[in-house]
């Protein structure tokens, strides 16, 4: 990982270390600049130490602050949330548990990249964000939502119910998201003509619903019979699974590479995988797929 150098600071230390060492966070001791005028600590870093001194000496130290700090006065990131619960993350994907107990309030919590959030349950919850009046939204259960970034916001569950969802965070740019069969993106047309009632593109042995999709991506609620066993066709690229409840992770299978965690399947593209039902009842699964280049050329 590559972080941008903030400054050289001149730091106290009790201990010596070696050239070269990576240090955690910034030392306790307080910071100055090169003419010793004190500075603010930078809320994210990582800090570098370029030579070997005398302990309780002076130590050169080259700080990197790191990018994705949070942006907007106030916030807290998401992830960091209390009643935001980080359960997988890779390079392109941030996988957050979300609940929000009866009348209960998150705190000011900043989305920097586009999500997407699935409604477990039917739920009412009030999204009190940053220069925008304060809306209710009324959601079905197994709903899929998409919210463009960055923006900061404070979501209100006034029912009597927890407001249960899971929240995927897109870490990638996306451009030209539109609605398939859902109005995942509020207020925009839905185009479900190419998709309703036609086969997977994608996948063999689910009954695919699609959501929406993006230059990057392709969102569905994908259903497992008992006994049924997804499966990619020749078009599929990379995928994610994610288990609505992460306790339907022992009734789902897996063959090839990857692994579940935190109730998502990472299926690498180019190797065999299926996620098999293994319940005597049907189960639920999203699925999000990697478009190729030529899959997105066809639908300009």
């Amino acid at each position: 990982m590559n972080w941008p150098v903030a400054d050289v600071f001149v730091v106290r230390t009790k201990t010596a270390l070696y050239p070269g060492h990576l240090g955690p966070t910034l030392p306790r001791a307080p910071l100055t600049t090169h003419d010793n005028t004190a500075m603010k600590r930078p809320s994210s870093t990582r800090c570098i130490w370029r030579e070997l001194v005398p302990a309780w000496g002076s130590l050169l130290v080259v700080c990197a602050v790191t990018l994705k700090a949070q942006s907007i006065p106030g916030a807290v990131l998401a992830k960091n949330e209390p009643h935001h619960h980080l359960v997988y993350e890779d390079a392109s994907i941030r996988v957050l548990r979300v609940r929000v107990p009866a009348h209960d309030t998150t705190l000011l919590h900043e989305h920097d990249p586009d999500y997407f959030w699935v409604a477990l349950g039917n739920s009412t919850v009030i999204n009190a964000r940053i220069g925008s009046p304060d809306a209710t939204i009324a959601s079905k259960d197994l709903s899929i939502h998409y919210s463009v970034g960055p923006f900061a916001h404070v979501a209100r569950n006034p029912s009597d119910v927890p407001f249960d969802n899971i929240t995927v965070e897109l870490l990638e740019p996306q451009k030209n998201v539109r609605n398939l069969c859902e109005e995942s993106l509020a207020g925009k047309p839905v185009d479900c003509s190419t998709t309703s009632g036609a086969a997977s593109e994608f996948f063999t042995g689910g009954t695919e619903h699609t959501a929406f999709a993006t230059d990057r991506l392709r969102v569905s609620m994908v259903a497992l019979a008992p006994g049924a066993a997804l499966r990619p066709t020749t078009r599929a690229r990379g995928a994610w699974v994610i288990a609505l409840d992460t306790a339907d992770v022992s009734s789902l299978a897996t063959v090839g590479a990857g692994k579940w965690r935190g109730g998502t399947f990472r299926a690498v593209a180019g190797k065999p995988w299926s996620v098999s039902n293994r319940s005597r009842t049907a189960l639920r699964v999203v699925t999000v797929v990697e478009v190729s280049p030529q899959d997105r050329s066809s639908r300009q």
